[in-house]
């Protein structure tokens, strides 16, 4: 008997152990089991962060509400406050005796002020010109051609042919580079040193106006032509041509000739521009001015 108790006695762990040992279908049971909890975990963990989420945009709409009606409180109290200075501004001051001092509203300028301040032009024969007589008759001089070209004659002493071709050469290669150039268009295409003439073609934006809701303007061509010799300069600016508003019908691609003559110009007592092209033959008077008085400082 005793013998019997000590056999169980040993065989009881090794019982133990077996029950421990899982078979295979317990230990997928298992394995299932535990994905289904993980998974579960993980939904609440999503869920949660989607609420947090959730929250703190709710809480950023608020804080946003929150700041667009201080806003609005802070305009209003400004609003009220520029109300009430300017109620304090216009309220008459009150004597001791009862008499107020009413306050003197501003005088308008009238247009007679505009019409003494405007400035008139009265051309020789005493007509009253209503544009600066350097853009009206004779302003815009045709050759013997019938073609529009201005020309500029400089005596410049103590300089030499050679000295005037290359300031002129640098004058009309930086022009060609400015702001006004359409494209590269602009260059210089003809040179003779020896006979000390320069050929230049150039295609600028004319700009009537140019503002946040307008753009007027034309592309302007024009050649100039510098001849150098001892002592003198002589420079030509002609073949010119607008190409305005290409593409719309108001648009046209015409010569200098057909556009900014007297003819077309001028209106027809010669007093004014014409309503129509008088933009481009003062545009184009003026880029002359302007380029010739640039020679003119570089060459003297």
């Amino acid at each position: 008997m005793k013998k019997l108790i000590i056999a169980m006695m040993l065989a009881l762990p090794m019982m133990c152990t077996a029950q421990e040992v899982l078979t295979p279908e317990q230990q997928l049971e298992q394995a299932q089991k535990q994905l289904k909890e993980a998974q579960e975990a993980l939904a609440k963990a999503q869920e949660a962060k989607a609420k947090a989420e959730e929250q703190q945009a709710e809480v950023e709409k608020q804080k946003q509400q929150i700041e667009e009606q201080a806003a609005r409180v802070k305009a209003e109290a400004e609003r009220i406050k520029a109300e009430a200075d300017k109620i304090k501004a216009e309220t008459p001051a009150t004597t001791k005796s009862g008499w107020t001092a009413p306050t003197q509203t501003p005088r308008k300028k009238t247009d007679v002020t505009r019409k003494e301040n405007a400035k008139v032009y009265i051309a020789k024969d005493g007509r009253e010109l209503k544009e600066d007589p350097i853009y009206l008759e004779g302003a815009v001089p045709v050759n013997g051609e019938g073609k529009v070209e201005f020309s500029l004659d400089l005596d410049v002493s103590g300089k030499s042919a050679a000295q005037l071709y290359d300031l002129a050469y640098a004058y009309l290669d930086t022009l060609t580079q400015d702001s006004h150039q359409v494209d590269e268009t602009s260059r210089i295409v003809l040179v003779n040193k020896d006979e000390g003439v320069i050929v230049c073609v150039l295609k600028e934006w004319m700009v009537f106006r140019d503002n946040f809701f307008n753009l007027d303007r034309s592309e302007f061509e024009y050649q100039l032509v510098a001849t150098a010799k001892d002592n003198h300069l002589n420079v030509t600016l002609g073949r010119i041509r607008y190409n305005y508003e290409p593409g719309r019908k108001t648009g046209f691609d015409l010569p200098a000739e057909e556009i900014i003559t007297d003819k077309y110009g001028l209106n027809r007592k010669k007093t004014d521009l014409a309503r129509i092209y008088g933009k481009f033959r003062k545009g184009t008077i003026d880029r002359k001015n302007q380029i010739f008085n640039d020679i003119t400082a570089v060459v003297q």
